[in-house]
């Protein structure tokens, strides 16, 4: 069973909904009732090329020695 972000159109509230089918209706608004959502793309799902947080192409190498969040770019010293 999936679960998928959604922002409400009307009040902004974001909130996680956890599909029983995958073509269930999408969900109203747990804050307004409203059924105005439109359903958000997961941080996971979405490929980013480019420049890192560093701005230098690609990941750290991997024997930078920092272990706080795999593929980014922070300089511990």
């Amino acid at each position: 069973m999936p679960i998928y972000e959604y922002s409400c159109g009307k009040c902004g509230k974001v909130f996680k909904y956890l599909h029983r089918s995958f073509d269930e209706a999408k969900p109203p608004c747990p804050e307004c009732g409203s059924e105005k959502v439109t359903k958000l793309f997961s941080s996971f799902a979405v490929k980013s090329g480019g420049k890192n947080a560093c701005g230098s192409e690609g990941s750290c190498p991997a024997d930078s020695g920092h272990t706080c969040c795999p593929g980014c770019c922070h300089h511990h010293h």
